[in-house]
């Protein structure tokens, strides 16, 4: 070969020999860059919070990743790679990675409402990562009803009814269980009362409250005692991250009068929010009738944080209220029950061991006094004036660690109660300390969800109660998803329950508490599902069934040595709950409508006759909208129903008095229920909103009815300013 050809050739080669020289050099194709550990975050993008146990996988290499509870996740990858993301109750989605620390968006699919609920160890999760059947009330839907207190709200929801209890008290039953068969919390705390049995839903003040959350079906595995019918969750607002006040004022029929004021910021690290209420109404709840009925209570709750670090947060929360409650007793006399009490927790919360840690102190204080007079102010000393005074005290330490597709829940509660009541109970007090122990797996395979957990309860003044549950969700495509849960719920006797003593010379009997009780138990299987179309509609069905044992009841034991009739509480009656609910969503742009009806059959099954005062048929009509003739202009109208209802009479010589108690069996029937609740409200301002409306717009007041008030006209002013842009 010339020279010149050599030379030639040589030419040709060179750009080959530099192609491979830089190969060689960058260790592959040109194209291709060093992998590095990526660090991102999966957040959903209408919330902007943390999916946990979103699925991470790089095609590329077939590495997976998951993420943890704040939705982080590391991934060997290069800039340039794809990414493709799954999460049960959200759209996959495929990314492209631009930097080493990519922020993933994923959307909610319509099976699921973008909504949260607090679960086992007081973790806030998404309605996607529970099997169970959740409803979540927010702050819009509280305004736009000018609900002041919980009941207002919660007894317009299909399958909850709202339970008299006269004078002074009123609850929400949730499928057929009444008030101390459902869980009330509030921001996962009990509230006061319940030791006294002093339950009263109608007291809990909605001001500074960020959501309502109801889950229905036993939740003893997440949250313990009482849990048979379902929890009612009241969750209060955090700070706003810039500096908020806000003031309103309403006034309406029936004496209705209310005011609250709120002040809320977060400066650096720093958080604080602190508001404050009062109210008052010519009603007592749970009470029809006129002439001195009155109610008057005063709130404070305040909620303060601070960031330890970038990763530790501590929390502080208190609140305090005072009610006067006034009825009359008979033609001369007027009764009065003054309520106070306070309470409040420390939380702190941040990453150990690889998962999360929360660790929270709660304390609360709660008095309660009845008095009687003939004029409109009580008069000391009189009628059982004495004080009942309760105290409790709960201490919780919860850890929750993803591991792989698994979500594991564990935690323990140390409690302690005490109840001061001379005269009430054996020793005039009664102590208890509770210890628990529960835990909880939550595994996504793909497009199902499993839960498995237990949680073991042991009281010295009791015993112990150990309740599990099984759950599982299946995306079975982006427009359907199933549920089923199966679970064991519990409630324990109370104080007066088990050391009751209490006799009444004018009626003749005496009623005392019994040591040896159980607690309550039931087992509930529910099977639901949920088709979404397209964004706009959604329909959902579930149907239920509990059936429980044990449920504490009095029964007559003879006469004593003083010829008083002696009855006893024993655990001696059966029941079962059962029905369908259903549900339908309409969210048209600027229209939202809500569609629900649910049918219960709730019996006693040692007499067979139905529980008393539980309608079969309840719904409602819900239809809100933001109008474009006038800016700021916003209507809310619903349609409540509850059929009628059974009432179920006391045998005669009972210790309980009242128009039921001479005969046996179902001796009447509660009246059907029509009410249509409407209110409109104007934006003025960019900081102040006009409002009125109206309850029971038809003046409905059914025959035995008592909860149900007459027509109610209000009309409100609400000033909000913040230096938020």
């Amino acid at each position: 070969m010339s020279d010149v050809r050599r030379t030639a050739m040589s030419y040709r080669m060179m750009p080959l020999c530099c192609a491979l020289m830089l190969a060689v050099v960058s260790g592959g194709p040109a194209h291709a860059q060093s992998a590095v550990a990526v660090q991102g975050t999966v957040l959903g993008k209408n919330d902007g919070a943390p999916v946990l146990s979103a699925e991470v996988r790089l095609p590329r290499t077939g590495a997976r990743a998951r993420t943890d509870e704040r939705g982080t996740f590391r991934v060997a990858a290069s800039v340039g790679d794809s990414l493709i993301v799954r999460a049960l109750g959200f759209a996959e989605l495929r990314t492209v990675v631009q930097s080493s620390t990519p922020v993933v968006r994923l959307v909610a699919l319509a099976t699921v409402l973008p909504v949260f609920t607090t679960t086992m160890g007081q973790r806030v999760i998404r309605a996607s990562e529970s099997p169970r059947s959740v409803t979540v009330i927010g702050r819009e839907e509280l305004d736009a009803v000018a609900a002041v207190s919980a009941n207002q709200l919660l007894r317009q929801l299909p399958g909850l009814q709202e339970l008299p209890a006269p004078p002074s008290k009123t609850s929400i039953s949730i499928r057929g269980f009444d008030d101390s068969r459902v869980l009330v919390l509030v921001d996962g705390e009990p509230v006061a009362g319940a030791l006294i049995e002093s339950r009263d839903i109608g007291r809990l003040s909605t001001i500074a409250t960020e959501r309502i959350e109801v889950t229905k079906g036993p939740s003893s595995v997440e949250f313990g005692s009482d849990a048979l019918g379902g929890v009612i969750n009241i969750v209060q607002a955090a700070p706003t991250q810039h500096l908020t006040l806000d003031a309103l004022a309403r006034e309406g029929g029936l004496g209705r009068q209310e005011s609250s004021v709120g002040v809320s910021q977060t400066v650096g690290k720093f958080g604080y929010r602190m508001n404050g209420g009062w109210r008052q109404s010519d009603r007592v709840t749970g009470y029809n009738a006129i002439g001195s009925t009155f109610n008057r209570i005063y709130d404070v709750r305040t909620d303060f944080r601070y960031a330890l670090t970038d990763k530790w947060a501590l929390r502080l929360d208190m609140q305090g209220s005072q009610e006067r409650q006034r009825f009359p007793v008979d033609a001369a006399f007027n009764g009065f029950i003054d309520n106070r009490g306070g309470q409040g927790f420390a939380e702190v919360r941040g990453p150990l061991f690889g998962g999360n840690v929360r660790a929270r102190a709660f304390e609360q204080r709660f008095v309660y006094q009845y008095r009687q007079s003939r004029e409109l102010l009580p008069i000391k000393g009189s009628a059982d004036s004495l004080e009942q005074r309760e105290r409790q005290g709960r201490y919780l330490l919860s850890y929750t660690h993803v591991v792989g597709a698994h979500a594991i829940d564990v935690g323990a509660q140390r409690s302690h109660r005490t109840l001061v009541a001379p005269k009430k109970v054996t020793g005039d007090s009664a102590d208890e300390q509770v210890t628990e122990v529960f835990a909880r797996d939550s595994w996504t395979l793909g497009a199902l969800l499993m839960t498995v957990g237990a949680r073991h309860t042991n009281s010295t003044l009791w015993g112990s109660s150990t309740n599990p549950s099984f759950g599982v969700a299946w995306q079975t495509s982006s427009r359907v998803r199933l549920r089923s849960n199966v679970a064991r719920g519990f409630r324990a006797p109370g104080f007066k329950e088990i050391r009751y003593t209490f006799t009444n010379p004018a009626g003749g009997y005496t009623l005392e508490g019994n040591p040896e009780l159980l607690p309550e138990s039931s087992w509930s299987t529910s099977v639901g599902g949920t088709w979404a179309p397209s964004q706009l509609v959604s329909f959902d069905v579930e149907g239920y069934r509990n059936d429980v044992s044990g449920l504490v009841d009095w029964r007559y034991e003879g006469d004593n040595a003083a010829g008083f009739q002696t009855y006893r509480y024993v655990n001696v009656a059966r029941a079962r709950t059962q029905g369908v609910e259903t549900n339908a969503r309409l969210n048209a742009g600027a229209t939202e409508v809500t569609l629900g009806y649910d049918f219960l059959r709730a019996r006693d099954l040692n007499s067979g006759l139905p529980l008393s005062r539980r309608a079969s048929h309840t719904a409602r009509l819900r239809v809100a909208r933001e109008w474009t003739v006038r800016r700021g202009l916003s209507t809310d109208a619903s349609v409540r129903y509850t059929g009628n209802a059974p009432l179920v009479g006391i045998p005669s010589g009972a210790p309980i008095t009242g128009p039921f108690s001479t005969e046996s069996g179902i001796i009447g029937r509660q009246g059907a229920l029509l009410s249509v609740d409407a209110q409109l409200r104007l934006a003025v301002t960019r900081e102040l909103e006009v409002s009125g409306g109206v309850n029971n717009l038809l003046n409905q007041q059914p025959n035995l009815w008592t909860p149900a008030f007459a027509r109610q006209l209000y009309a409100g002013l609400r000033w909000r300013w913040s230096v938020a842009p």
